[in-house]
């Protein structure tokens, strides 16, 4: 039966297996070789274990077989982007556009074309169709956020979200994304405020309290960011990158014991973190012990010899 098959399909594509989905499609195919689906999800598939002549091959024949099926145009363009070629990929999506009903996700996948491109006011311009329709589209919103940091247009982008916000005013990605504008432009009070109504809404949205971290910190206050970094804790596995913000926080404090305790649980996490070597020079240099502190501050140059910081430490 092909409903029985689509399940079996979608579950290892789900379960992240493509190639036992590849098997499944190719003998569903074989029992049913007019039915088109079975084309589309090994066209789809192929493209994903990146065998890209193989899926442009299968789409092909489903072309014969259904020529105004818009998933066809939809997943060529996608390969023909994959491969760098935008021109045509756009083409493909734009012929797509006018057959298919998931119009939001074919205007994202434009945009994807356009960043391709590096046009990203086009992107922008895409992205904000795309969510006209789709005012929940998770991945239009991160985008649309890259594509307004890349110009550095944060000005236009705190206007966006707070229009979003006004019909949407639930979206936790949206008030995120509003904090993060806000940051860039260093206003970390405004920034705070979005932050706290992401984590109203999403609880255990620990990038919003690591981020709200980063603004706490920007504004001199450490002992409230060492708390928000710590309830980063809650919901995630514990980071290089957050075993070195509480450093900072607690080095800031002066209470170098434990600051420097923070940073080599960063180091011993990643080696490759030139502000966690960096940060156990710091306490170190504050306790007088200046010997000790050069190693860890070269330790950090090697890795990062373009931080004035570093030099200037180390001088």
């Amino acid at each position: 039966d092909s409903k029985a098959f689509e399940g079996i399909i979608d579950f290892y594509i789900e379960k992240n297996d493509p190639v036992k989905a590849l098997q499944v499609a190719e003998y569903a195919t074989y029992q049913h070789p007019f039915n088109i689906t079975f084309l589309l999800k090994q066209a789809h598939l192929y493209s994903l274990i990146q065998d890209f002549e193989q899926s442009i091959h299968i789409l092909a024949k489903a072309e014969l077989l259904e020529p105004s099926e818009g998933d066809i145009f939809f997943i060529r363009g996608t390969v023909f982007g994959s491969q760098g070629n935008f021109k045509d990929a756009k083409n493909e999506l734009f012929k797509a556009l006018s057959l298919s009903e998931n119009k939001d996700e074919i205007y994202y996948h434009i945009s994807v074309v356009c960043q391709g491109e590096s046009d990203y006011e086009k992107a922008i311009h895409y992205l904000k169709k795309a969510l006209e329709l789709n005012m929940e589209y998770q991945e239009a919103l991160y985008d649309l956020a890259y594509c307004y940091d890349i110009l550095d247009k944060q000005e236009e982008s705190v206007e966006f979200y707070k229009k979003y916000i006004d019909s949407e005013p639930y979206s936790y990605y949206a008030w995120y994304n509003l904090g993060n504008a806000y940051h860039k432009m260093t206003h970390y009070a405004e920034a705070i405020d979005a932050y706290d109504y992401a984590i109203l809404i999403k609880e255990n949205f620990s990038s919003a309290y690591f981020n709200k971290g980063n603004a706490l910190v920007n504004l001199d206050r450490y002992q409230e960011a060492l708390e928000v970094y710590k309830q980063t804790f809650e919901y995630e596995k514990p980071s290089a990158d957050t075993f070195c913000a509480i450093g900072e926080c607690l080095e800031k404090l002066e209470q170098m014991e434990e600051a420097r305790a923070f940073y080599k649980k960063a180091v011993k996490m990643d080696g490759e973190l030139a502000d966690a070597w960096f940060g156990i020079g710091v306490t170190l240099d504050f306790e007088e012990r200046h010997f000790e502190s050069l190693h860890f501050y070269k330790k950090a140059l090697e890795l990062d010899d373009a931080n004035p910081d570093y030099w200037f430490a180390i001088a």
